[in-house]
């Protein structure tokens, strides 16, 4: 990528991105190029309002037609399992504020003999 396109980046990047802390938008000056690497780019940025400090990591052209991944097909089909319901949540919280400690009986979990 050309030092041009990736300007433009950048000034793209930084009219969208807003710290998650406060919500203030990033100025040219609060962003830092770290490198990249096979159209990977890793930016740091840090607030000017609350000083917290951002990492970035995207991906931004080459010619992969996918990023490199260590997913399985288990964690595809854990991916596609539906969303967890409010009744779920509940079921866990109070199980949490039970927990003794011992994961198997919280897990229901048989024990080897």
């Amino acid at each position: 990528m050309d030092r041009k396109k990736f300007l433009n980046l950048l000034k793209n990047l930084q009219s969208i991105m807003r710290c998650p802390a406060c919500g203030a938008i990033y100025t040219v000056e609060e962003i830092q190029y770290m490198g990249s690497q096979d159209g990977y780019f890793l930016l740091s940025m840090t607030c000017s309002k609350c000083s917290l400090p951002v990492w970035v990591n995207f991906f931004a052209g080459g010619t992969q037609a996918a990023p490199v991944t260590d997913l399985t097909i288990y964690d595809f089909e854990l991916s596609q399992r539906p969303a967890i319901n409010q009744n779920e949540v509940i079921e866990f919280h109070r199980m949490i504020h039970s927990f003794d400690g011992n994961f198997k009986k919280a897990l229901k979990l048989k024990t080897r003999e």
